[in-house]
């Protein structure tokens, strides 16, 4: 009996040293899941360790701003381009041109089909996009430039960006 008592508290014993050891595994499991995630080990230029932040070094970009997108559209991009393209009948082809390419650029290389449907809404553009049309077209208009130059420089654009080159009427 004396010998039963002692095995049974021997697997109690052992028993309650298995859940400690189990409760340790969970805890260093959740400790190490705690641990900061986004610092790491870096050499910087001097050959030195630093610890570095990643998500600090991240750009994040703006996802979606649908106000800033309007305003940067209709009150920058298109206002820009109403009163400094020449106006009237006789430059409406030449207007035509730079309005295409334009909505090319925004809409990431969408060109109007044989249907005249191009598939995509520059108004719904990225707005790091739009800011860099934005840039071109107050260069644009800074130098006092022609409306060849702005066709040019978006078109350029454009075929840099892999979304080619108009095609002729």
């Amino acid at each position: 009996m004396e010998e039963k008592k002692k095995k049974k508290s021997q697997e109690e014993l052992e028993e309650l040293q298995k859940k400690q050891e189990q409760d340790l595994e969970r805890t260093a499991i959740l400790m190490k899941a705690d641990e900061i995630k986004e610092e790491t080990f870096d050499f910087d230029v001097n050959g030195q360790i630093e610890l570095k932040n990643e998500l600090a070094d991240m750009v994040l970009e703006q996802i979606d701003d649908p106000e800033a997108k309007y305003n940067l559209y209709y009150n920058v991009v298109n206002c820009l381009l109403r009163k400094y393209l020449p106006k009237g009948d006789t430059y409406k082809d030449a207007r035509d041109l730079i309005y295409e390419e334009k909505n090319t650029f925004l809409t990431r290389g969408h060109r109007k089909d044989a249907q005249g449907i191009r598939g995509a809404d520059g108004r719904m553009s990225y707005i790091s996009d739009i800011n860099e049309l934005v840039n071109i077209i107050t260069e644009w208009i800074s130098n006092k430039g022609t409306m060849f130059d702005l066709y040019t420089k978006i078109r350029d654009l454009n075929i840099s960006k892999g979304y080619g080159a108009s095609q002729s009427k």
